[in-house]
């Protein structure tokens, strides 16, 4: 299963998610739900869409910002979700607000990351993220 290929039906016991690594500085953004943990943005990739399409979708979605292009990171799977993990290039002038479900957005550096209430899976996919981080591809 690639990163812009759209998702087979047929693996219904195995949930897909895109995520997006945003970086500012040495911080990366973070959104949370209200009386949730702190997560990555993204979420689930619906049937009709690619990994790719539902990163770009759900990153506007939640955080209003747009991006024309992102760089597949890493497929990684754990607790029956394979995450497919995207990162975001440099900045955008505008600033991230919390839309739709998500109540607040916030930047955290790794150090604040250990301190702060994220959901293990984020925990896991960052470590793996930071072990097998290949030269970025913006698509």
């Amino acid at each position: 299963m690639g990163a812009k290929e759209a998702i087979d039906t047929t693996a219904k016991n195995i949930k897909r998610r895109a995520t997006v690594i945003y970086r500012r500085d040495e911080q990366i953004l973070f959104v949370r739900k209200r009386n949730a943990k702190w997560n990555l943005p993204g979420g689930r990739v619906e049937a009709d869409e690619t990994p790719l399409q539902a990163a770009l979708r759900e990153m506007s979605e939640e955080t209003g910002l747009q991006f024309d292009e992102l760089a597949f990171v890493l497929e990684f799977t754990e607790d029956k979700v394979t995450h497919f993990l995207f990162e975001a290039p440099q900045p955008l002038s505008k600033k991230p607000r919390p839309c739709n479900e998500i109540d607040d957005c916030r930047w955290f550096s790794a150090k604040d990351v250990d301190k702060r209430k994220v959901r293990g899976p984020i925990r896991s996919l960052l470590k793996q993220c930071e072990t097998n981080r290949p030269q970025m591809s913006y698509n």
